[in-house]
């Protein structure tokens, strides 16, 4: 799958993981999106029909309500939750698995917010 990574999860190591696991992310590193807002990611995103991976959910549930309230369209969210105990996060294998899993099961994934961790 390629996807746009948003910069709170651009790192060599999770873009190599996920290059070894057969998907194909564009960092936002890569692409001018370092210290842009939230909004301006999804513009990126939308404009180059690219799912975003993100670690925040608050700002991206929003705007993801936003678009689907202008009756508009983005090609879809994926987020990974942290949580207080790093020992229940995912590793970046895990989250290129979990993405794996997802792309693998035919949900939809344009218009719609996924939780990445729920696909373990």
């Amino acid at each position: 799958m390629r996807f746009l990574v948003d910069e709170n999860l651009s790192s060599p190591r999770v873009a190599s993981r996920l290059r070894a696991q057969g998907h194909d992310p564009v960092l936002a590193s890569d692409v001018g999106l370092l210290s842009v807002t939230d909004a301006r990611v999804l513009i990126f995103a939308i404009a180059q029909a690219l799912p975003v991976l993100t670690r925040d959910s608050e700002d991206f549930e929003d705007l993801h309500d936003l678009v689907m309230a202008a009756v508009g369209h983005h090609a879809g969210i994926l987020i990974v939750r942290f949580d207080n105990d790093p020992r229940h996060n995912l590793t970046d294998r895990g989250i290129a698995t979990a993405i794996g899993k997802l792309e693998s099961c035919g949900v939809p994934i344009r218009d719609r917010i996924h939780v990445v961790n729920q696909w373990r």
